[in-house]
């Protein structure tokens, strides 16, 4: 569980911010339920984190709450 801390809209990626504080790094494709240019910083997310080449990165990523659905 966390919050979209940083987008990289031009470079396809994202970081979200876990409870604990720590950063979680996300690619485009890892949104399963809203498009990634339709996130924005301080969304709330559910997430999967797991390890990757660079450290902890989400592999799935929920937006939770009403301000996914589509128009």
């Amino acid at each position: 569980h966390g919050r979209i801390a940083t987008l990289f809209p031009n470079r396809g990626y994202g970081f979200i911010e876990a409870t604990d504080g720590h950063e979680v790094y996300f690619h485009q494709n890892s949104p399963i339920d809203a498009a990634f240019n339709r996130l924005e910083v301080g969304q709330e997310v559910r997430f999967t984190e797991e390890e990757g080449d660079r450290g902890p990165q989400a592999s799935t990523v929920r937006v939770i709450g009403k301000h996914h659905l589509h128009d």
